[in-house]
């Protein structure tokens, strides 16, 4: 298997898009639901199969999506898969009667039974595989089991619990030419049902099947099996069968692969009858062959293509006669076991838990090559816990270090799937939810998780509901809201918004308020909600609604000394006072008053006087008439906020980021309120000149430039503010000088 970090064919993601985008394909209801195809498109059969698996591992493949694939005209199925599903029901299964499929899985559907079969009629002549296995409700609607198949090769009835096994032989005499059989978990005392398939197959698989001794007089008679399967999982193991392999393997010549996982078969001590490999039933003379050290394998003329032996003592062996090997000791070993035993969960759970164990003996050789197969086997089985719990916790040592670099998107993007979707499952599950919150924090966040931001944040904010004692988690799972909202923009801000970030913010913070608690979760809340509402005012809204203004003035008074926690509360203070309509609601004299008081503050440099400043001086531009206050005196905050300004260090460094500049260059047209403007000014004046690289460029893209000539062309502004626009727009020329000599310099290097 090699990885590459090859872009996805333009097909696929065009499947992708209409998956996501019915409309582009479907005539949809009222409600959105797909009735039909579109009457003048045509779906080759390719992508006809990838629309329909591929929605069923979305798990949106129900009854009305299948609709869509009623015209064989339009949409030509061949090669189709539902595993696992739980929407689809015999009527809905009755879209496939008019398609001539090739292949059908229809494994562990809870909601069909034996009569869905009936919709096989145009398959008859080209269906050569159906998988049936794992329905634990299939009752056969008569004991005279036939399958109308005639060309079926590979048939899979494994954990088929509501089959008549008496009828198995019935089932066997209508497939002749069946060459593929997996009865996995059936209780059958012995295989004579068989008899009539023992000529032609070469493959036959009796996982967990639990085999009186003359089943195995049966499987050696059938002399064209290429595989056999006789594995079971390590609990329902039975001693004293080490002597039935020899006879196994010199019975069936054309044998090259054979599984033994979790049996006695392997077992490294010889017993009574492991010398008798001579039997006559065996019809092969022991003899010279490849070396090993697995008794019953000795006399094998050439090695096997595939061995497994999970949990036998053969994984330990010196010498194992197998090309690939599948089991729990070696990392090869694992590797081969997470491919070949994807489907079965148990079996599965054991090879990630030795996964695990390897992981912390040893630095792997393949890592990314675990990391897609446990991606695999997670997504595949998203239900099971000990198989996300294990895969997870896997995946948390394998993609350390992921956040340093930029390689394989779409393996991370699978990978970041897959845990999003085992959280989701398992809401409830502690362990899941840590290993999941803490192996995506090993990715680049929150570049890796933009394409599912949505699905993480929904996990993420069950997280707190779920386990609102569990500190641990919660600092995790706030510090990874914190940074995605912090990427977002406008509307996908306000979707998160929608979805409950805020609301949840508010409940942390008010949560630990109520107990007198300021740690790390409160604080990040604060920032969250500071990030989530910069430039958004309907999150601005939410949080005015959610009373957020009165856990601002209780953290305040309760937190006197929190430098951090104040600079996020003022961030936010800042950003609700951009809002327009929302400044009305601040105009309160308890809200005023705290303002005020702050613009003295030293608290975080000079952060939140700096902030605090910032809100009034956009709850001053909204005029005169807007002031409603008798305390404090309008005209006596404005000399405040000057003083503040003139004790602020021009050069300081600040702990801030800006996007855009657009609130602050609206003040900058405030010429009946100075004051305002310096405000504004002096935010432009310390950016610029500290940060040249990254606000100069913004200033000019957002046309800040015109503004501040403007001011100067303009009588009212008072000296200060004069100044303050001529150093910024000394320090743009200097920059863009800077910028010509930096080219003409690369120029001439050029030439």
């Amino acid at each position: 298997m090699r990885l590459t970090d090859d872009p996805e064919s333009l097909g696929d993601i065009c499947v992708q898009y209409c998956l996501a985008h019915l409309g582009t394909f479907c005539v949809l209801d009222a409600a959105g639901l797909p009735l039909a195809i579109k009457p003048d498109i045509c779906i080759p059969s390719q992508y006809s199969d990838k629309l329909l698996n591929w929605s069923n591992e979305r798990g949106d493949a129900d009854g009305p999506f299948l609709r869509v694939f009623l015209d064989p005209q339009q949409t030509r199925l061949r090669h189709v898969n539902l595993h696992g599903n739980e929407k689809i029901s015999n009527q809905a299964l009755s879209a496939l009667r008019s398609h001539q499929l090739v292949e059908l899985d229809l494994s562990c559907c809870p909601n069909i039974n034996a009569d869905c079969l009936q919709h096989l009629s145009q398959s008859k002549h080209t269906l050569l595989a159906l998988n049936i296995s794992g329905n634990m409700s299939f009752p056969w609607p008569h004991k005279d089991i036939r399958l109308d198949l005639p060309r079926l090769r590979v048939l899979n009835i494994g954990n088929l619990h509501g089959l008549p096994l008496n009828s198995l032989e019935n089932l066997a005499l209508s497939l002749s030419n069946l060459t593929s059989l997996d009865v996995s978990g059936l209780n059958v005392d012995d295989l004579s049902f068989l008899e009539p398939l023992k000529h032609n197959l070469s493959s036959l698989v009796l996982y967990n099947c639990s085999l009186k001794d003359q089943a195995y007089q049966m499987v050696m008679s059938m002399k064209a099996l290429r595989h056999l399967d006789m594995s079971v999982l390590p609990e329902r193991k039975t001693p004293g069968k080490s002597h039935l392999l020899s006879k196994l393997v010199h019975s069936l010549p054309a044998l090259t692969s054979l599984d033994i996982s979790g049996t006695s078969l392997g077992d490294m001590d010889s017993d009574s009858g492991s010398e008798d490999i001579s039997d006559t039933q065996s019809g092969v003379e022991a003899g010279g062959g490849v070396r090993t050290t697995i008794t019953g394998l000795q006399g094998l003329k050439q090695k096997l293509d595939f061995l497994g032996v999970v949990q036998t003592e053969a994984a330990g062996a010196e010498h194992i006669p197998a090309h690939r090997v599948a089991g729990h000791m070696t990392e090869q070993q694992v590797l081969t076991a997470l491919q070949v035993y994807l489907d079965r969960s148990q079996m599965l759970a054991k090879c990630l838990t030795a996964l695990f164990e390897l992981l912390q003996a040893v630095d792997l050789q393949e890592p990314l090559q675990f990391v897609h197969l446990v991606a695999k086997a997670m997504r595949r089985h998203p239900k099971d816990p000990n198989i996300q719990v294990a895969g997870s916790a896997a995946l948390y040592h394998l993609t350390k270090g992921w956040g340093k670099s930029c390689d394989y998107i779409k393996l991370r993007r699978i990978t970041i799937q897959a845990l999003t979707s085992g959280m989701e499952h398992h809401p409830t599950e502690l362990t899941m939810q840590r290993n999941g919150c803490l192996t995506l924090c090993n990715f680049r966040i929150p570049e890796d998780l933009e394409f599912e931001y949505q699905r993480v944040a929904e996990v993420l904010l069950r997280i707190f509901t779920n386990f609102r004692n569990e500190e641990f988690i919660q600092r995790i799972a706030v510090y990874l809201c914190n940074i995605i909202v912090c990427q977002l923009k406008g509307e996908q801000k306000e979707l998160v918004g929608r979805i409950g970030v805020v609301e949840t913010m508010l409940k942390l913070i008010h949560e630990r308020l109520n107990s007198k608690t300021c740690n790390e979760v409160m604080e990040i809340a604060w920032s969250t909600l500071w990030n989530i509402t910069d430039e958004t005012p309907l999150n601005c809204q939410m949080f005015m609604d959610g009373s957020g203004m009165d856990l601002f003035l209780s953290c305040l008074e309760t937190f006197p000394d929190k430098q951090e926690l104040h600079r996020n509360m003022l961030g936010l203070m800042g950003n609700v006072a951009e809002v327009k309509f929302l400044r009305p609601r601040l105009m309160q004299e308890r809200y005023v008053t705290v303002f005020n008081a702050l613009l003295e503050s030293e608290s975080d440099g000079i952060e939140v006087s700096y902030n605090s400043c910032g809100v009034l001086s956009h709850i001053m531009s909204d005029g005169v008439e807007s002031w409603t206050l008798s305390q404090p005196c309008r005209q006596q905050v404005l000399e405040r906020m000057v003083q503040a300004i003139e004790r602020w260090d021009i050069a300081t460094k600040r702990n801030i980021n800006y996007r855009s500049f657009e609130p602050i260059l609206k003040l900058l047209g405030d010429h009946d309120t100075p004051q305002v403007q310096h405000w504004a000014v002096w935010a432009l004046t310390n950016l610029t000149r500290v940060y040249p690289d990254k606000y100069v460029q913004l200033l000019r893209d957002e046309g800040g430039i015109p503004l501040l000539e403007a001011i100067l062309n303009n009588p009212q502004p008072y000296p200060r503010v004069r100044e303050l626009v001529t150093m910024v727009l000394a320090t743009c020329r200097e920059f863009e000088q800077q910028e010509l000599r930096v080219e003409n310099n690369g120029r001439d290097e050029n030439n």
